[in-house]
């Protein structure tokens, strides 16, 4: 069974999304930005995870969602702490990104889907 997300829910996620800076922040004064990073990714990864499984009614949805956050989380770091190679790591995610989207969408009629 296929359930909708509904916008509230989108809200909360969004708002998940946008804490986390606010976690990293507040942990980085007493912690050290490295060690914050990971807490807070782990902590928001872990939520994400438990709300969508919740949300989406399966253990499967949850456990995915919290490892491609993870994923983006481990990306992202990446792209704040290096300097030399974070033009590159930018790239190489976005034509990832790009390529899944473009493979999983190959099939789909857009003018039928839209009406």
């Amino acid at each position: 069974m296929r359930r909708s997300v509904h916008p509230i829910q989108y809200a909360l996620l969004g708002l998940a999304l946008s804490v986390f800076f606010l976690l990293l922040l507040a942990l980085a004064e007493h912690l050290g930005f490295r060690l914050a990073y990971v807490l807070a990714a782990l902590a928001l990864c872990s939520l994400l995870g438990a709300y969508l499984a919740g949300a989406m009614g399966t253990r499967t949805s949850g456990t995915a969602s919290s490892g491609l956050f993870a994923l983006l989380y481990g990306l992202l770091y990446l792209l704040v702490t290096s300097d030399d190679y974070a033009l590159l790591a930018g790239a190489l995610g976005l034509f990832a990104v790009l390529a899944i989207a473009m493979i999983l969408t190959r099939k789909i009629n857009w003018y039928q889907a839209i009406d």
